[in-house]
């Protein structure tokens, strides 16, 4: 088998033959529609990508040559193989199709450059995706499998990887040498040069109660920093974050295949801030280099919101090891290991931050799972009154009324259920404070005491002593039900039942009949009136 360096002369060389890039490319786009059909990887032993002496690049399913680019007669020609069922159907065409071999199943068809618009047919298409999948389920290992060169998949699949060929394509007087060796003639570089990190850990989570900025307060750490975005649910789970089997419809054909998951695609962005193209590449490189170019590379940020909405066992699954600091890639004891779907070696990489948010009013941390809370640093989060100190609506002050709310939260419930800075801050108006009310801040307040309206009357001031007047109050006693009413109601009074109290909204806010509100409403929840 051919070396590394051997393999690179030998594809950049046969590019250069060829010497069409738009028809390089679409070869590639093909290659890589091929590579997702067929679910390989890159070393699978069903596949070879050859560079090959008299016809150009060919990929090969087992023993058949599927997809192959070539330049003849003055042209660039792309061959593909066909089922022989379907091609009736690409008689408007006007493609000629040649026996693969005597009574075989397949064809194939050759298609010179001026000819490339056919390959985007849906005809066309439908028929080689037909034909990939069947040829796929036959096979086993290709004969050509010791002539495979990796180089060709990796430029199929990764941009980077492709660039870098054109670079040296254009550029005949390239020594592929010097590039072979760039690594260890910059590696002081890379050991010496400075990089600009965020004042975070590596692993951290924000958590505080509801409206506290903590997704405002991570998207402003990575604000100059590429990042990845995901929320948790109850249903998220490992196939979605890290790998799993997900079904494709193909051809008419139902089609399983392999997907990558959010952490393992912000893992590949941050590998690609240190110049590698694929894992495989990162874990294959020598470990002082690895370590001295993840050090030196640009930051990379997964956020997750709602963290703690997920079964953060079932989502990490055996990852939960590998994000601890000391045992990322680039580090003296680094980890990895070999996922359950893909069989690819994986690890996650030094300059990778992961910055997630939790609701302490959803779970406690207390409850998280003890592995995630020893990986993780907690940043608190919680309501900041000054923010609003220089807000105020007519006679209301809209920081006293947060601090006001909160002290009567945390006096009958908790620190982790009280009212975040962020409801009142975009309010200018009071019909805009008479909003958020109604829409947000009293139907928390009915989620964190369950509907017990006796509470909730509490907070707001609107308890007979506190003495408001009756159309100020934002809860009021709808109906209290006295032996009288009972009698009346039921012919009897109920005596083994406490007496009833019925609570209703201020129909003045609920109506949106806003101007006949007090303009004292609001400051009479922290003011007596």
């Amino acid at each position: 088998m051919e070396t590394p360096t051997t393999q690179k002369q030998q594809l950049v060389a046969k590019l250069r033959e060829i010497g069409h890039r738009e028809a390089i490319m679409k070869f590639f786009t093909l290659l890589k529609e091929l590579i997702d059909n067929i679910d390989v990887t890159e070393n699978d032993p069903r596949i070879s990508f050859v560079v090959r002496k008299d016809l150009g690049i060919s990929a090969n399913i087992n023993f058949r040559t599927a997809l192959s680019i070539c330049k003849e007669k003055g042209d660039t020609w792309i061959t593909m193989m066909l089922k022989r069922s379907g091609i009736e159907q690409l008689e408007k065409l006007q493609l000629v199709f040649k026996d693969c071999s005597q009574n075989s199943k397949f064809v194939e068809t050759t298609i010179g450059f001026k000819n490339f618009g056919v390959l985007d047919n849906p005809l066309l298409q439908k028929n080689w995706q037909s034909c990939l999948l069947e040829l796929r389920d036959t096979a086993v290992s290709s004969i050509k499998k010791d002539a495979h060169n990796p180089l060709i998949y990796r430029a199929a699949e990764a941009e980077g990887v492709r660039q870098e060929l054109f670079r040296l394509v254009e550029n005949p007087d390239y020594e592929l040498q010097k590039l072979d060796n760039e690594v260890a003639e910059s590696q002081i570089d890379y050991l010496t040069t400075a990089v600009e990190r965020p004042p975070i850990p590596l692993n951290l989570i924000l958590y505080g109660p509801p409206g506290t900025g903590k997704t405002h307060r991570a998207q402003g750490y990575c604000q100059n920093y590429s990042h990845h975005f995901v929320t948790f649910h109850q249903s998220f789970g490992y196939e979605e974050f890290v790998e799993g089997i997900r079904p494709e419809a193909v051809g008419g054909q139902v089609n399983y295949k392999v997907k990558k998951g959010v952490f393992q695609e912000a893992c590949l962005a941050a590998l690609r801030k240190a110049g590698y193209q694929s894992m495989a590449g990162c874990l294959d490189d020598a470990p002082e280099v690895r370590a001295a170019k993840l050090a030196t590379a640009s930051p990379h940020f997964l956020i997750i919101d709602e963290i703690n909405r997920a079964n953060i066992s079932k989502v990490f699954g055996e990852l939960i090891t590998l994000i601890e600091p000391a045992k990322r890639l680039g580090n003296a004891n680094e980890l990895w290991l070999t996922l359950p779907y893909s069989q690819e070696r994986f690890g996650v990489p030094a300059n990778l931050y992961v910055l997630a948010t939790m609701n302490a009013a959803d779970r406690s941390i207390a409850l998280l799972d003890t592995a995630l809370r020893r990986r993780f640093q907690f940043w608190e989060c919680l309501p900041d009154a000054a923010l609003l100190a220089e807000n105020r609506i007519e006679n209301t002050d809209l920081a006293q009324l947060l601090r006001t709310l909160n002290e009567r939260v945390e006096r009958l419930y908790d620190r982790d259920h009280t009212l975040g800075h962020a409801y009142l801050m975009p309010v200018d108006t009071f019909e805009a404070l008479c909003e958020v009310f109604k829409n947000q801040l009293i139907p928390l307040l009915q989620e964190y005491f369950y509907d017990d309206w006796r509470k909730i009357q509490l907070v707001l001031g609107d308890n007979e002593r506190w003495g408001k007047p009756t159309d100020a109050k934002l809860v009021q006693v709808k109906m209290e039900y006295s032996t009288r009413r009972e009698d009346a109601l039921f012919g009897e009074i109920l005596e083994s039942y406490e007496p009833i109290i019925t609570y209703q909204i201020n129909p003045l806010l609920t109506e949106k009949r806003y101007d006949e509100l007090p303009r004292d409403t609001f400051r009479w929840i922290y003011e007596k009136p």
